[in-house]
């Protein structure tokens, strides 16, 4: 009989790793959880959704998307002391393509995975969908932006096309699997122009698909 030697190193390197392993997955499922928590509180108008998923603040004239510019809001008002206005929140889902500057938007983002250099979903990711599916289907006249976010590796005008071809596959998939009307979800793809901040744009965590519950 052979007898197999397994060094005590060899043996201590593989439950370090396992361990390591297992930690990171456990962490990875509670952000998770803290992050379709964050998109639920936002659907149903919880202020606290913000503290879980820090939003950036971004003064813009209006936003409009596509071939809807014809559509857009007039700008903000004239300059003066005139109040804030209050946080809009836009009903209509035939105004879902052409949001008041002044409507307060929570995104929430999700590492949606897709097959390598396609617009496929990855089978990993479709339970997670499945669950963002429900979650936005508690508030029917909601808008909700939906985004795909790309590292800066690779070209840039395919990248741009890669992100809204996987912007529009996560739209249809939650359409089909949760019956929304898909006029509330607005597809953009924005490439790697807006990476997470101080981040290396070409690391593979600018990967994404950001979730901007309107109202």
């Amino acid at each position: 009989m052979f007898k197999t030697k397994v060094s005590m190193s060899g043996v201590a390197a593989a439950v370090v790793l396992l361990l390591s392993t297992t930690v990171s997955l456990a962490q990875d499922m509670s952000d998770q959880e803290a992050k379709l928590k964050s998109l639920e509180n936002a659907m149903k108008g919880d202020s606290g959704a913000a503290a879980a998923t820090p939003k950036k603040t971004h003064r813009t004239r209006s936003i409009v998307f596509e071939a809807d510019a014809d559509s857009a809001a007039a700008p903000a008002g004239a300059q003066g002391a005139a109040p804030a206005a209050a946080p809009v929140r836009v009903g209509r889902i035939n105004d879902c393509k052409a949001i008041p500057p002044e409507a307060k938007i929570t995104p929430v983002d999700f590492a949606i995975q897709f097959k390598s250099g396609k617009a496929e979903i990855a089978p990993g990711s479709e339970d997670t969908l499945r669950q963002i599916g429900k979650i936005l289907a508690l508030s029917p006249d909601r808008c909700i932006v939906v985004e795909g976010h790309t590292d800066s590796a690779g070209n840039l005008d395919q990248n741009m096309v890669l992100s809204k071809e996987r912007s529009q596959s996560v739209v249809k998939f939650i359409v089909e699997k949760a019956g929304l009307d898909a006029t509330r979800l607005v597809p953009v793809g924005k490439g790697p122009t807006e990476p997470i901040m101080n981040l290396d744009p070409r690391d593979a965590k600018n990967r994404r698909v950001v979730f901007k519950v309107v109202g």
